[in-house]
């Protein structure tokens, strides 16, 4: 089969610029026709290359590095493949986090920094005589509760999920934190059930992203074939994970989102 990676040039005065690999790294994806080619294709050098969005443009015309090269060209046939550009790229922004992503966690969705608001809406109002208990159900890569801790001084925030691969994912972008990981806790339960007795009515908010997708609703291959399944997927009706969360959460204000 053949590949429609870049081709990388060898030789001592034959080596790619970054501006050669970003042309033919737009054309290889356009040939598949991905609609973003060349926004993709930016993000790809920006992550082979190491430059940041305005470095890169200013190196342009710079020798590629053979390493960056090579790194350049796993990513491209990552998502050439049909690998989501997400985890191709094994890292993806949510409000002010660039966060770890790969297979073993759900993709951070745009919408879902929504959720951030809402809870921050909440926790606004809520009284601070000691710092606020804040769980997220079904953490994968901590996307939501790592944006709380970040993002606020007044708060013990709760990382919980069922999938000890998602967990090392969590922990990976928990490190990530700064000084803001010592507000941070991390638990391995199905929900509430493992959770220590003393933890489960002592939350003031409940903050979850859980599967909601019906067991018989088609899905973009792009989805299907590379997220945990585990993570989009409740039952019949897609209200399983919903129903047990509202039911076992006695105590607290929850926000559950339900949408795609």
């Amino acid at each position: 089969m053949m590949s429609n990676s870049p081709k990388i040039k060898h030789g001592h005065d034959t080596k790619n610029t970054w501006a050669e690999l970003l042309e033919s790294s737009v054309s290889a994806l356009e040939t598949k026709n991905f609609p973003n080619a060349r926004v993709e294709a930016h993000w790809i050098l920006e992550v082979a290359s190491g430059y940041g969005r305005e470095e890169l443009v200013s190196n342009l015309n710079t020798e590629a590095s053979i390493l960056g090269a090579k790194h350049l060209s796993k990513i491209l046939n990552k998502r050439l493949s049909g690998e989501p550009i997400q985890y191709a790229l094994g890292s993806w922004s949510f409000r002010q986090l660039d966060l770890l992503v790969d297979s073993r966690v759900l993709i951070p969705r745009p919408e879902t920094e929504i959720l951030v608001d809402v809870a921050h809406d909440y926790l606004g109002e809520c009284d601070r005589d000691a710092p606020l208990r804040v769980c997220d159900l079904g953490t994968g890569s901590g996307a939501i509760g790592l944006s709380i801790a970040q993002e606020r001084d007044d708060v013990e925030v709760y990382l919980v999920d069922n999938s000890s691969d998602a967990l090392k994912v969590a922990s990976a972008n928990l490190a990530g934190l700064g000084n803001h990981a010592v507000k941070v806790k991390i638990f391995e339960s199905n929900w509430f059930d493992q959770l220590p007795g003393e933890f489960k009515n002592s939350f003031q908010l409940i903050v979850s992203n859980p599967p909601y997708i019906a067991s018989g609703e088609e899905l973009p291959p792009e989805v299907t074939n590379y997220e945990p399944h585990q993570a989009l997927f409740a039952g019949e009706r897609g209200t399983e994970h919903v129903e047990s969360i509202l039911s076992s959460a006695l105590h607290g204000y929850q926000r559950v989102e339900q949408s795609y």
